[in-house]
């Protein structure tokens, strides 16, 4: 009798959704829907930055600026008004999800020209697993509604050559279901279910804390930074997304230079990026360093010196920050953090450090000890610290 009443509640919701279905596609053939097309603006995006690598979400003063058209659309509104090529293929998509047609979902997965059987069938299976969380969390009666009534279509932000739409649900709080499109080789958009990547990966993450964020963050049009720098993947396309920040240059060597009378706002964090190396070179127990840490970061920096993995590379770790030359190139301004851009020597490989004004007493700190999220993803695996830091250095 249940898998009658299973069967039966199938078969209703599949009709209601032809139904539906039928008449978006009615409304378009005989034109009595009006299309009203969301228009494609440039727009900035507040990322918030998870200090310690918890919920804690601060919103920082370091932006994402892309193309994005904006929604804010129930599913079925904007099933009847949007009608370009990757709009209705995520139409066709979410249909697809919500149906468990897995096979069709397969078909619209994006393959790597000359990718060989054995990777087809590992991309296959995870488009299987794909669609079946996505019909766990996102889609499901509960959260999205038996006919997709409770759910909603944010953006579609243009990212290089990247359609990343954010869709979203009522309940629960900070649902952001992400589907990202790519153009196929006969010019069909794919769903692109390759890793994310840092970029995408890091909107993500910013629409899931404008969901629970109180007031919500909203897009910024108008406010001005000192740099805007493109991000890479992106900037050799029609579509440029771009990193806004303010910050200061800098040429200071952390052991012979000092700050006697702070001029600029950030003179005050190089001075406190240097106490450590000034500590350590001064004679300092390792164990003094934690008072310049969050609170979380300093329980694994307490861990780590206490049980260290590797007791002699922890030794040559500390030797090396005693005595190894270090300059300060560059301090992005991103309050209430900070990010410290250095170089180890000369010809060393730049680095970077988090130092946040603790939310809890307002006191400068290190911060994000041994652990890393998509902001880092963004600096290390684009290699974007190195680019970055080049013209950051280089004269206006």
């Amino acid at each position: 009798m249940l898998f009658k009443h299973t069967q039966a509640k199938m078969v209703g919701r599949c009709v209601v959704k032809t139904c539906l279905v039928s008449f978006i596609l009615l409304g378009f053939l005989t034109g009595s829907t009006p299309l009203m097309s969301a228009e494609i603006e440039p727009k900035s995006y507040p990322i918030a930055f998870p200090m310690d690598l918890t919920v804690d979400y601060v919103p920082i003063s370091l932006q994402i600026k892309c193309d994005v058209k904006q929604y804010d659309k129930a599913f079925w509104d904007f099933a009847s008004k949007q009608n370009e090529k990757q709009e209705s293929r995520l139409k066709e998509l979410v249909f697809a999800i919500d149906n468990n047609d897995v096979n069709k979902c397969q078909d619209m997965t994006f393959l790597e020209p000359g990718i060989n059987e054995e990777e087809i069938l590992k991309i296959k299976k995870g488009v299987k697993w794909s669609v079946r969380g996505f019909r766990s969390w996102a889609f499901n009666d509960a959260v999205a509604g038996e006919n997709l009534e409770k759910l909603k279509v944010f953006n579609q932000f243009y990212l290089g050559k990247s359609r990343v739409f954010i869709l979203g649900t009522k309940e629960p709080p900070g649902c952001r279901p992400m589907l990202s499109f790519v153009s196929g080789a006969n010019g069909t958009f794919m769903w692109d279910m390759r890793n994310a990547g840092a970029l995408k990966s890091l909107l993500g993450e910013v629409m899931r804390f404008e969901a629970v964020a109180t007031p919500n963050v909203v897009p910024l049009e108008n406010r001005k930074f000192d740099y805007e720098v493109a991000i890479p993947g992106t900037n050799d396309t029609e579509h440029v997304a771009y990193l806004e920040f303010n910050g200061e240059k800098y040429d200071f060597d952390v052991f012979s230079d000092t700050i006697d009378s702070p001029e600029k706002p950030t003179d005050e964090v190089v001075a406190f990026f240097q106490k450590k190396y000034l500590m350590l070179r001064d004679g300092a127990a390792r164990e003094d360093l934690a008072e310049l840490y969050t609170d979380k970061s300093r329980e694994r920096y307490l861990k780590s010196i206490k049980e260290p993995v590797s007791p002699a590379y922890t030794d040559k770790l500390f030797k090396n920050m005693a005595t190894v030359k270090r300059r300060v190139r560059f301090v992005m301004d991103a309050k209430p953090l900070y990010i410290v851009f250095y170089q180890p020597s000369e010809w060393g490989s730049p680095g970077y450090s988090y130092i946040i004004r603790d939310p809890k007493d307002a006191q400068l700190k290190r911060t994000n000890f041994h652990c890393s999220g998509f902001l880092d993803d963004l600096f290390l695996k684009l290699r974007f610290t190195d680019s970055l830091l080049r013209l950051l250095t280089a004269e206006r």
